[in-house]
């Protein structure tokens, strides 16, 4: 599937084998469910801190699975959203959960505080982000944009620097919206060959519609000025010309640290 996905790409046009999710509200809850796996950490004396996934999302509480719990009802613990795509840096809030059901499969949890809003708002926010897609592999795709003299341009977002970017709607041309995402976010143009030079499909994930085939392009630039749009999601920006540079700097994506330190490595020895 990889394969076929990156020959799409040469082409700039990519299509979507959509998968949708099944929504079950029940009329008789007193909060409506969501149906959709999302990944938390849990953490408990008894278990210390532990990945599972949850679902039966509500504004009043969660079901989370764990095979032969060993909390007890009326147990205190602590449930935190862990962000689901790779290029997703928001942080999410931990917030104070009570048991109120045991099964063989898992517990269910009631919020305790007011906080448990934040988490609800999270939830919508991913939830949001999903429906770009809806199938096992959304697409994200950035760019290194290559300036002659100055180096790849990196942008700033939730404290971490990353290649600028965004997720692919079904019925877009990758390389249009991504041409048309970098010039209206950062007024920038950039040439008229772009080519892909680094894929990945984050096998690690174990949530199929959390999936995200990411791919890197880079290209060549002689626009000097950056100017960040209002609305673009970006706090800064900068050139980054020399490899060593690389190493003083976060960024919230490997696979973009390890691209642009590749590209400077290769304009190094030109």
């Amino acid at each position: 599937m990889v394969i076929v996905l990156y020959v799409l790409l040469q082409c700039g046009r990519i299509r979507f084998f959509q998968q949708l999710f099944t929504q079950n509200f029940m009329d008789h809850r007193q909060h409506p469910r969501i149906q959709i796996p999302l990944l938390v950490e849990l953490s408990h004396p008894a278990v210390g801190q532990l990945q599972t996934t949850a679902r039966d999302i509500s504004a009043g509480g969660l079901f989370v699975r764990m095979p032969n719990p060993k909390i007890k009802v009326g147990g205190k613990l602590k449930i935190r959203l862990l962000t689901l795509t790779p290029t997703d840096t928001q942080p999410t809030p931990t917030v104070d959960m009570e048991v109120k059901r045991v099964t063989d499969e898992g517990l269910g949890l009631a919020f305790i505080k007011k906080t448990a809003e934040h988490l609800w708002s999270s939830v919508q926010h991913l939830r949001n982000e999903l429906a770009i897609g809806r199938d096992y592999f959304q697409i994200h795709q950035s760019v290194a944009a290559v300036h002659p003299d100055k180096g790849v341009l990196l942008v700033q977002q939730n404290g971490k620097w990353l290649l600028p970017g965004h997720y692919l709607m079904v019925g877009e041309d990758a390389l249009q919206t991504l041409r048309a995402h970098v010039e209206q976010n950062l007024n920038l143009t950039l040439g008229h060959k772009i080519s892909p030079v680094a894929t990945d499909s984050a096998p690690q994930i174990g949530i199929a519609e959390a999936a995200t085939f990411s791919v890197i392009y880079t290209t060549v630039t002689d626009s000097h000025g950056v100017e960040l749009s209002d609305s673009c999601g970006y706090k800064d920006w900068r050139w980054l010309a020399k490899p060593r540079d690389v190493a003083e700097i976060t960024f919230a994506v490997t696979e973009h640290r390890e691209a642009v330190e590749l590209l400077l490595e290769q304009q190094l020895g030109e």
